[in-house]
Order: C-alpha cells, then structure tokens, then sequence
C-alpha cells in the first residue's frame, strides 16, 4: 500500500512538473478568470427580461375600477312633464346625486403600428452592442498577458545565459588558483575575477527577484499557481493575412445596428393602435338613464367595440429625432475610419520592427561567435600561464553582453510578432 501511494504521489509530482503552459491558454484562463465575463450572463437576463415584457403587450389588459361619486347636479324631467307623468300616476324620481360602479375593462391590441416589433429589435440591437463592448473590454487583457508571459520567458532565458557565464568564470577562478598557489598570479588577480562572480550573481538574482514577479502577477490574471509549469516559447510564425479582425469594428457595427433600430422605433410612434375592448359595469345608473329615473336599482350593463388612437404628439420631434440618428450614423463611420487608419499605421511599425529584428538577430549569432572566439583565446593564455585577468573578464563580459543582446532581439521579435496578431486579431 506504502509502495502504490509512493508511486501516485511521484506520478502526480512528475505530471506537474513536466506540465506545460502556452500563450494562448493563457489568453483563455485570463478570460475566464476576469470578473468582466460576468457581465455576459448579466447582459442576456436583463434582455430577456425586456423581451419578455414586450411580448405582454400583445396579451389582453384587464382593468378593474371601483367608484362611488355625488353630483351637484344630475339630468331629470321638467316639472311640467313630472305633473303631467303624475296624473298618469307614474312616478318619476329622476337621477339619484349619488352614483356607484364596479367595473371591469378589457382590451386587446390587433395592430399597433409595429412598436411592439421595433422595440424588440431595438433591445436586441441593445444587447449586441453591451457583449460587443464587454468583448471589446476582454480583448485587451490578450495585451496584458503577453506583456507578462514574454517577461518571464525574457527572464528564463537571461538567467540560464547568466548561469553559463557564471559557470566560464568560476572555471576561470579555478584555473587561476592554482596559478596564485604556484606564484605565476596574484591574489589581487583572484579579488578582480570574485568580484565580477559576485556582480554576475547580484545580476542573476535582480532577474531572477523580476521573474517570480512576473510569475505572480500572472497568476493572479489567469486565476491559477503555475508553480512547476514550463512556459511554452511560441513560435516566430507571422501572421499569414493582414486582414483586420478586431472586436472594435464589432463594435461600431453594433452600435449602428442599434441606431437603424431606434429609427424604426421612430417611425413605428408615428403609427395609430388599433385595439378591440369591452367593457362591463355593475351600479347605478346604468346605461338606461330613463330606466334610472324611474327605477333606482343597480344593473349589469356591457359595452363592445373598436378604438383607436393616434398620438400626433410624436410627429413634431421625428424629423430631428432622425437627424440626430443620421448624424451618429456619420460619427460611427468617422470612429471605423479613424481605427482602421490608426491600425494600419501600428501594422506598418510592427511590419518594420520584425524586419529590423530578424536582422539584428541574424548579425547577433556572428557577435556572439567571434565574441566566443575571443574568450576562449584569452582563457587560452590562463591556461598557459599568461595572465590578464582585466582583459579575461573584459572579454567573459563582451561575450555574455552579446549574448544577452540576442536573447533580447528574439524574445522581441517573439512578442512583436504577437503584437502584430493582436493588432489584426489572427
């Protein structure tokens, strides 16, 4: 049993540790982790919401009333027909001041105009627009993280290049003891090449303190220790199209997708309701007045019919109301303009950066060679006994710099070229 949890625990220790972490993962668990892709869900409960409402309107509306009133005054006979009507002996006692009804209305929309459809649209192109913009948001952590995942790669790289350099110059301060033990240096020779292993080391630990750095603010983007996992470098793979795909065309598209629906929003106010009703009251009087003055009892009375209504009231603002419309039409078209000069420049920068990238780097492993040269020349002369060790640790150092500087250019180039993809979104 021992035997079985010591090889599961190595199994799971060994997974970690040759676990691997790419740039686009990384994308994704940033996404997933940042509090703004709540705001997705939010968006479709409150437009389902709206559009739920909206579908009511076109359910019949009831309305119940109650009301008990007392006129000053109310419509009765003249006192000569109320002599004459006595004679008869009928007795006519007219309308009572104090009148009840309870009632109930019902009424059911047949055409309204296209409100009802415009405003669905409308809330639709409402949505859009609000994820178009939450898209829009979240696209720009891609920057942040790519900031973030090529530091730490810049880091790795650098220490493991100060490493070897740390390793050339304590075997130089081992082949320069044995020469101080047999008289040929001295121990100032020895003091000059520790103090340069102590700077290599302060260098080494200043990266090293910047790449947990890195490494924790990471984490904290993607919601996840990367504790043991290996950072993937990409590839230097450029994009294979220039065409531009960014979420904030999306965007504009969007929002001009919600004014073309405010316009027809506009239009449909313009448009009369017609609607069927009816109408039922229990009371006093009812609907037979002459009844009434006779007889003041309450009665059941009923009322069908066609109404409609049309607000004129919409018509004095509509033609400014579609100027307005026409006019942010024209800023949205200025906006996708303006953005896609804007990218274009940024495209030709990137363009020409990569260029003088790959360019350097192809000159970089040249330096770097006829650096190596040069320091093996001098450790060379260590060996045999020549020693001058200002001009071996000048040269240890102009190695390492042209290293470092290559190291640089690459890992620029990587994240240019992933600049250049989020500028055009491929």
């Amino acid at each position: 049993m021992k035997r079985t949890t010591l090889i599961i625990t190595l199994l799971a220790t060994w997974a970690i540790a040759g676990a691997q972490l790419t740039l686009e993962r990384c994308h994704q668990l940033a996404r997933e982790n940042w509090p703004l892709i709540k705001q997705y869900g939010l968006i479709e409960q409150s437009s389902s919401y709206t559009l739920s409402n909206l579908m009511h309107s076109w359910l019949p509306q009831v309305n119940l009333s109650a009301q008990a009133t007392y006129q000053s005054d109310v419509p009765s006979f003249p006192d000569q027909m109320q002599a004459m009507l006595a004679t008869s002996g009928l007795e006519m006692k007219g309308l009572a001041k104090d009148q009840y009804r309870i009632q109930a209305d019902v009424s059911q929309r047949i055409f309204d105009g296209g409100k009802a459809s415009s405003e669905k649209a409308l809330t639709i192109a409402q949505d859009a627009e609000l994820k178009a913009q939450t898209e829009v948001d979240l696209y720009a952590l891609n920057k942040r993280v790519d900031e973030l995942f090529f530091g730490i790669i810049l880091m790795d790289e650098r220490v493991k290049q100060t490493n070897l350099t740390l390793e050339m110059l304590e075997g130089n301060l081992d082949k320069l003891q044995s020469h101080v033990r047999n008289g040929v240096a001295t121990t100032a020779d020895e003091s000059l090449l520790r103090a340069e292993i102590m700077t290599m080391q302060q260098n080494r630990d200043n990266m090293e303190w910047a790449r947990t750095s890195y490494r924790q603010m990471l984490e904290v983007m993607i919601g996840q220790s990367i504790a043991g996992q290996e950072l993937v470098k990409p590839h230097d793979i450029e994009p294979s199209t220039s065409v531009v795909n960014r979420p904030e065309l999306r965007l504009i598209d969007a929002r001009i997708g919600t004014l073309d629906a405010r316009e027809k929003a506009i239009n449909a106010q313009v448009m009369p309701v017609i609607s069927l009703f009816g109408q039922a009251f229990y009371g006093y009087p009812g609907y037979n007045n002459f009844e009434a003055m006779i007889n003041r009892k309450w009665s059941l009375n009923a009322m069908v019919g066609v109404r409609a209504q049309w607000s004129l009231s919409s018509l004095y603002d509509r033609k400014n109301n579609l100027s307005k419309l026409s006019t942010a039409r024209q800023q949205a078209q200025l906006q996708r303009d303006v953005f896609l000069l804007n990218n274009r420049l940024e495209v030709v920068r990137e363009n020409n950066e990569i260029s003088r990238l790959r360019q350097l780097i192809k000159s970089d492993a040249t330096i770097v060679g006829l650096r190596s040269d040069v320091r093996r020349a001098e450790e060379s002369k260590l060996r045999n006994g020549v020693i001058d060790i200002h001009r071996l640790v000048e040269k240890i150092t102009e190695e390492n710099v042209a290293a470092q500087s290559q190291i640089i250019h690459n890992i620029e180039l990587l994240k240019t070229i992933y600049e250049l993809k989020n500028t055009i979104n491929q």
